[in-house]
């Protein structure tokens, strides 16, 4: 038996969604930390804005990654 274990597309594009999820998670407290800087004469709203269009980008790109991927339909064990 061939018991050795590989990471496929399937579960990198699952631990990338994962981490999209995260960023979002982390978005509001990171763009009021920037805002806070001495050297930045910009408001928390407009950094998380830019921030969340730039996401949202990646997840419109993570989508099309899923429909465009071509899996095979068994699951190796």
């Amino acid at each position: 038996m061939n018991d050795k274990k590989t990471v496929g597309p399937k579960e990198g594009l699952g631990i990338g969604i994962i981490c999209l999820g995260v960023l979002m998670a982390f978005l509001p407290g990171a763009a009021q930390n920037i805002a806070d800087l001495p050297f930045i004469e910009s408001e928390p709203f407009p950094i998380l804005l830019g921030s969340t269009y730039v996401l949202a980008l990646f997840v419109v790109l993570a989508g099309l990654a899923v429909l465009l991927a071509k899996f095979n339909g068994r699951d190796e064990e």
